[in-house]
């Protein structure tokens, strides 16, 4: 027979997986889905409204010039 502490223990742990199984099993109302709306355009800041796409084209050209020298120097390589 368990002593009284121990007993008051069990009691205390059944309690409290009652609550916390009715509190889990019980049921409320579906909620309705949210309806998001569009967002809204905002403007583009100003540093990035100011740059100008042309120059990056001879650094472009540089890298792809280097990725060319690459491949050619790699091609006769035997790969793993």
């Amino acid at each position: 027979m368990p002593t009284k502490p121990a007993s008051r223990i069990w009691m205390a742990v059944a309690v409290l997986s009652l609550l916390i199984v009715t509190g889990c099993a019980s049921s409320s109302p579906p909620t309705s889905p949210v309806i998001a709306s569009r967002p809204q355009l905002t403007p583009l800041p100003a540093s990035v409204s100011r740059i100008d796409p042309q120059s990056s084209q001879p650094w472009l050209h540089e890298v792809e010039s280097f990725l060319n020298e690459v491949d050619s120097l790699l091609k006769g390589e035997i790969t793993k």
